[in-house]
């Protein structure tokens, strides 16, 4: 037991670096979850096949699912780590909606994922925690710790947008346009395609208004975007 506890520090380690580094939510598409759901099944099946035929003794197995919990422990300590570096450099709150669908949503997912990952550690309170039980249970509440730091719907915050895990500086705000009474579109500089000269592409959200406060944001889309050209003369 001792010898995997060991192993898995340098695996959190990797695993924080990933997540810290690399996962970016807002870039998942329905084809790689597909892709990434395929691999993860694959590799079950093989695994379920060798101990079956007895090719993976016990022992091994559960070495190996303690160090993959431990990865991804470290993995979502990581993406936490990084939610709230930006949170901190996007300034502090502005606007934004609220409905009681995207402000108890995440409180029920992370409050969910939090209590079953410590009744995981106990296993019902017998408290007979295994490798296998505290990383399974350790990456369940780590992970709803991380969905209280993801922003369903758009944040605006004075220095940035945050929307999922995405961080959007308020220096590429280039317009807004007002769909209806309760529903704006920002358009922003995305990125610029220097591989066939193109011209800018720009990327677009859309961000629903609560009754009352269209004014509010009017006033706040206006101050950026007059921000935003005076610093372009």
């Amino acid at each position: 037991m001792a010898l995997i506890y060991l192993l898995s520090i340098p695996i959190l380690v990797f695993g924080y670096f990933v997540g810290r580094r690399y996962i970016q939510l807002h870039t998942i598409t329905l084809r790689n979850t597909l892709k990434l759901a395929s691999l993860i099944i694959a590799l079950y099946i093989i695994a379920l096949l060798l101990f079956v035929n007895g090719f993976l003794r016990e022992s091994l197995a559960g070495t190996i699912m303690s160090l993959f919990y431990a990865f991804l422990s470290g993995v979502s300590i990581g993406k936490f780590h990084s939610q709230q570096d930006k949170k901190k450099a996007a300034g502090y709150p502005l606007y934004s909606y609220k409905n009681p669908v995207t402000h108890f949503t995440p409180l029920l997912v992370g409050s969910t994922l939090i209590i079953s990952g410590f009744l995981r550690i106990g296993w019902a309170f017998d408290f007979d925690i295994t490798p296998i039980r505290l990383f399974s249970g350790a990456s369940l509440v780590l992970f709803g710790l991380l969905s209280f730091s993801l922003h369903i719907t758009p944040s605006l915050r004075t220095k940035s947008i945050l929307i999922i895990d995405q961080a959007i500086d308020w220096k590429t705000f280039l317009d807004y346009h007002w769909l209806g009474e309760y529903e704006v579109q920002m358009i922003f500089e995305n990125e610029v395609d220097r591989s066939n000269n193109s011209n800018q592409i720009k990327s677009v959200i859309t961000i629903q208004v609560n009754p009352g406060e269209r004014m509010k944001l009017e006033r706040l889309l206006a101050i950026k975007k007059k921000a935003r050209d005076k610093s372009n003369t």
